[in-house]
């Protein structure tokens, strides 16, 4: 996964005819109110994870509910798979001026375009649940209900990079276990579902049920408490990017040495 870019702020369009009022600071009770509710979804996360323990299980974090599962590739309209292969061949061609991947397959290609932006037929999973409640809370829109999913993988849906099909053969959605072909592959823990029809959403049978809601008022608390337990963009991104992303979310949070975790 990138590192979340903003939109710049939309230039104004004209001066209200009404003088803009200032918010007051939030009363005693209101903020007692908001850190009961951050503590008490944190706790039923907890609770969700707890039931799924098990290493079969993966997790992505979506910013918002209303996001489907559709891997890049198939978002755009009128999605054309001979394309979106050229793209793919364009995409190996260029990057071995910047890489070099001794005996790389087209499946550690791929995911090294995933993680860099390509558009591909992957959606990004981890195997760490911490990582995808980052994601989810810390990516826009920041004013949704945020989603975590897990799912469960047994042998039959992991692909073989080696001896199987190629990314653009198989017939069903599968998961790819990538070799480490960058940092943050290793430091998000990533695996990846690969469809071979892009442009369809991917809602199997028990994903909706396995799945945890993060309303929209406690995503910053959420995010300060994965700080806390070592789950920041430095840590994310394994790179400069990273850190100056996380010292820059301090700094608007305010949030150094003691800050409160809620």
């Amino acid at each position: 996964m990138r590192p979340p870019t903003r939109p710049p702020p939309k230039p104004l369009r004209g001066v209200s005819a009404e003088p803009v009022q200032p918010r007051g600071p939030a009363s005693a009770a209101d903020t007692v109110e908001r850190l009961k509710s951050a503590q008490e979804t944190w706790q039923s996360f907890q609770d969700f994870l707890d039931r799924r323990m098990h290493s079969r299980w993966v997790f992505r974090g979506c910013a918002s509910r209303e996001f489907l599962c559709v891997p890049s590739a198939g978002r755009t309209p009128n999605h054309d798979p001979l394309f979106e292969e050229h793209l793919f061949r364009a995409f190996k061609r260029e990057a071995r001026l910047h890489v070099s991947l001794p005996g790389a397959t087209d499946w550690d290609w791929l995911a090294l375009g995933q993680h860099f932006g390509l558009p591909t037929r992957l959606l990004d999973w981890t195997t760490n649940p911490l990582v995808a409640c980052f994601f989810a809370v810390s990516s826009d829109p920041l004013d949704a209900d945020a989603v975590i999913y897990a799912y469960p993988v047994d042998d039959t849906l992991v692909i073989n990079p080696e001896g199987g099909p190629g990314p653009f053969e198989i017939d069903r959605v599968g998961f790819l276990l990538p070799t480490t072909t960058a940092p943050r592959i290793a430091s998000q823990r990533g695996l990846f579902s690969v469809h071979p029809r892009p442009s369809e959403p991917w809602m199997p049978s028990g994903l909706a049920e396995n799945s945890f809601v993060i309303p929209r008022g406690v995503r910053s608390r959420f995010q300060r408490k994965l700080f806390s337990l070592g789950i920041d963009a430095a840590h994310i991104w394994a790179s400069l990017e990273g850190v100056c992303l996380s010292l820059s979310w301090q700094y608007r949070q305010r949030l150094g040495i003691g800050a409160a975790v809620f």
